[in-house]
């Protein structure tokens, strides 16, 4: 048995506008429901890799990153994502024109654990010093529990300061983030092993004025 061929459209572009001259005729009902048919078929190379923001959730998720190198633009609207062969949901396609890239997150990925605690607080207790000083520490624990190796970018940042009479320091950190930002945004690049574990740990220091007010820290 041979499967039957779709058939697509033509792709113009005249560099103002890009048609799609579909062959053949095709009969949509005038029922005021909506109606597919077949524009196009094409595949594209994805890169795959996972997700971590554990300061504002503990799940990871799959990331594809895909470069769209088909022949025409990716038109705005919903999309049907699936995993091997699994349906895990829908997401919305913005324009994408001929050779950007395109990033889309496939759901959760329960298999890889993230675990963000505070591992130190300390206040400077001298009252003599006219600063005073607070100094943070976090640990990130990132466990792989898939049968195969999980590349992995893992977001964090620490705070930044808005008053000239407030310093934030970096003073500790492992391992050194691919990227550290201006506005203290930290990006790690990471593989795991599978059944192996990484841990990232970074510790800061806050200083201002004993007679300022300092809001926004979680504590």
């Amino acid at each position: 048995m041979v499967a039957a061929e779709a058939v697509v459209a033509a792709v113009q572009d005249s560099g103002t506008a890009v048609s799609f001259l579909v062959p053949g005729q095709t009969n949509i009902p005038s029922d005021g429901s909506p109606h597919k048919t077949t524009i196009n078929l094409f595949n594209l190379d994805p890169e795959l890799d996972y997700l971590s923001v554990p300061k504002h959730t503990g799940a990871v998720f799959r990331r594809v990153k895909v470069k769209n190198s088909s022949p025409s633009p990716l038109l705005p609207g919903q999309a049907n994502l699936f995993f091997d062969d699994e349906f895990i949901g829908n997401t919305k396609l913005d324009y994408s024109p001929v050779g950007e890239e395109m990033e889309l997150l496939l759901g959760v990925e329960e298999r890889i654990k993230v675990e963000r605690e505070l591992a130190r607080r300390d206040v400077d207790k001298a009252l003599l010093r006219d600063k005073r000083q607070l100094r943070y520490g976090y640990r990130i624990k990132l466990e792989n529990l898939t049968d195969s190796e999980a590349r992995l970018e893992v977001q964090d940042h620490i705070p930044v300061a808005k008053h000239e009479d407030i310093k934030v320091k970096l003073e500790r950190i492992s391992p050194e983030p691919a990227e550290h930002s201006d506005l203290n945004m930290m990006e790690w690049q990471l593989t795991i092993e599978p059944g192996a574990e990484q841990v990232i740990q970074y510790e800061f220091l806050i200083e201002h004025p004993r007679t300022m007010q300092v809001a926004g820290l979680i504590e």
